[in-house]
């Protein structure tokens, strides 16, 4: 009889001590609750805070913009607005493919070679060479359509540019010009936009080529070593290129009424956006949607993660964004990196703002 009783005691012993360790039920809210005592349950509190954002458009400025920059005015809000409403540090800047001039050939002797060149563009009085999120009190009436009209007075550049687009110099001659400094943050992604009808042939010399066998013609790889080292990063975790441009052979028929066009695809955009992790957009397609494309891309590279102080039991994780409930998801949802105890939010539907509250709750797995 005793006997009997030892092996009960034990035995209830042994299936509290099981559930303590493992035990973990689905809740109505699609996370998990624990059966553990609140002093041997974690949870951890964090706040978000965005990724400092810094973005370049590089407008092309040649004499058949002016409806793409009237559009890309027009549709600005469907690129700002996410930005704004998740409380992102943004910067914007914008330049033109004409750029290069003001650096690669400043002793050329031509009327637009100088260093004046390289400095942002505004189309604002007096000027605002920086769209800088500090300098607008959003929370004030009439602030927020201060800042996008201000872009649209920016990226209105004029048509009156060289039909020598070289947007990958001009990018590079304006992050690098002494007139910009201080534009791109150390701890701030950066997006560079190219928009352009035009492809690119940046080259070591004056003269205008556009063969894609030339051999003066600069590497798309050599632009990435240059985003690499200005950055000091990698490219889609710390920085990417994006382009609206003739992505394709049906764009470039349609520009050119069916007839071909002197046009080129743009094939060395394409290269430059899949080196560094940005998105390909037809410059015929709607704007708002490919504003819209690239915002989101920019802040799905921006993945929130948060460090665990403690390894957790993984089927007891439960997330929680501004008090709703995030699923485990790998593409929309949180997912836990065993390696570096780290939980990261994917996607954007439950994305955290500026100042959300994320509580990460977990039983430690004590093996």
């Amino acid at each position: 009889m005793f006997l009997s009783q030892t092996k009960l005691k034990i035995a209830k012993k042994l299936m509290l001590a099981t559930l303590a360790m493992s035990a973990v039920a689905c809740d109505k809210g699609g996370g998990s609750f624990s059966v553990l005592s609140d002093n041997s349950q974690f949870k951890q509190n964090v706040t978000f805070t965005p990724r400092k954002l810094d973005v370049l458009f590089v407008v092309d400025n040649s004499g058949s913009m002016a409806t793409s920059q009237q559009s890309l005015a027009n549709n600005f809000p469907s690129f700002i607005d996410k930005f704004i409403d998740k409380g992102y540090d943004f910067r914007i800047a914008v330049t033109t493919t004409d750029a290069f001039y003001g650096d690669q050939f400043v002793s050329n002797g031509c009327s637009i070679c100088n260093v004046e060149q390289t400095r942002f563009r505004s189309g604002v009085n007096p000027a605002v060479y920086v769209i800088d999120r500090a300098d607008y009190d959003l929370a004030q009436a009439g602030e927020e359509a201060r800042l996008k009209s201000d872009f649209t007075l920016n990226v209105k550049v004029g048509t009156s540019g060289s039909g020598d687009e070289r947007a990958f110099s001009s990018f590079k001659a304006a992050l690098s010009s002494s007139l910009n400094v201080g534009f791109h943050r150390p701890d701030a992604f950066l997006a560079v936009v190219i928009v352009s009808d035009e492809e690119d042939f940046s080259q070591s010399e004056y003269t205008m080529n556009e063969s894609y066998s030339n051999p003066n013609l600069f590497s798309v790889a050599s632009y990435k070593t240059f985003l690499d080292g200005f950055t000091g990063g990698v490219a889609s975790q710390d920085y990417s290129v994006s382009a609206i441009s003739i992505s394709d052979q049906a764009c470039r028929d349609q520009l050119a009424g069916g007839s071909g066009g002197a046009q080129k695809v743009a094939i060395r955009y394409n290269q430059l956006v899949d080196l560094t992790g940005g998105t390909k957009n037809s410059i015929c397609n709607p704007f708002d949607q490919t504003l819209d494309n690239i915002s989101s891309q920019i802040m799905t590279e921006q993945k929130p993660v948060y460090t665990l102080d403690k390894k957790p039991i993984i089927a007891s994780i439960r997330v929680v964004v501004d008090g709703v409930v995030v699923p485990q998801s790998s593409t929309d949802g949180w997912s836990y990196d065993a390696v570096d105890n780290t939980i990261t939010i994917n996607g954007l539907t439950y994305k955290p703002g500026a100042n959300s509250a994320i509580s990460i709750n977990f039983d430690p797995d004590l093996t």
